[in-house]
């Protein structure tokens, strides 16, 4: 219970720190591009770095990297009676398969524990955050709200993605010409630094071992 108050507290201090860099530097809150994209990008990078550095105290690094390397070897043997159909392959794949499924079990688990550690204060963290960044757009005019980022051009118009997996708007925006931009929901701006950040941290912290 601990654990979860001192991460859910280090989170807020995600949003609130670099919030308040950019307002000492600039003299404004980032709710609008360019600092809001900066803004985002670097709690992206916080939150990548605490969620590694507390899989990287919970998970046993050389065992991960030994399981990883018992896995592959036995998933190119696969890959090599496939291929191959020998018989002497197909029984030594076949007599390893109860020990493999109990490596890729555990595997799993220790992958599992860090993120439901970090399950609970990441959802209140998200609500925080969307709460934030949220827009309205109105006969293709953006209406209110602060802007998580822009890209500087339309999608055509038949484009089905943004609507369908609500990964913005389109719109008309004060300050970015008379042409409609796309505006990325807040959720797939963020979620894009995170994969970009969290990969290169992990593999860093030796989480995706070769």
């Amino acid at each position: 219970m601990f654990i979860l108050q001192d991460i859910f507290i280090f989170l807020i201090d995600i949003i609130t720190t670099p919030m308040a860099i950019l307002q000492d530097l600039t003299g404004v809150i980032p709710t609008k591009p360019p600092l809001s994209s900066v803004f985002i990008l670097l709690v992206a990078f916080l939150v990548s770095l605490t969620s590694t550095l507390v899989s990287r105290k919970m998970i046993d690094v050389d065992k991960l990297r030994r399981l990883t390397r018992e896995t592959k070897k036995y998933n190119k043997l696969r890959m090599e009676m496939i291929k191959t159909a020998d018989s002497k392959l197909k029984l030594k794949y076949e007599r390893n398969a109860d020990r493999m499924r109990k490596v890729q079990s555990e595997l799993t688990m220790m992958n599992m524990k860090p993120l439901m550690i970090m399950f609970l204060p990441m959802i209140l963290f998200f609500i925080v955050l969307s709460g934030f960044f949220r827009f309205s757009v109105e006969n293709g005019a953006f209406i209110e709200g602060n802007i998580p980022a822009v890209i500087p051009f339309a999608l055509p118009e038949n484009f089905p993605f943004p609507n369908f997996f609500a990964l913005g708007k389109m719109a008309v925006v004060p300050g970015w010409g008379e042409d409609k931009v796309f505006i990325p929901n807040y959720i797939w701006w963020y979620f894009g630094g995170s994969l970009a950040f969290g990969s290169i941290l992990r593999k860093v912290a030796g989480l995706q071992p070769d």
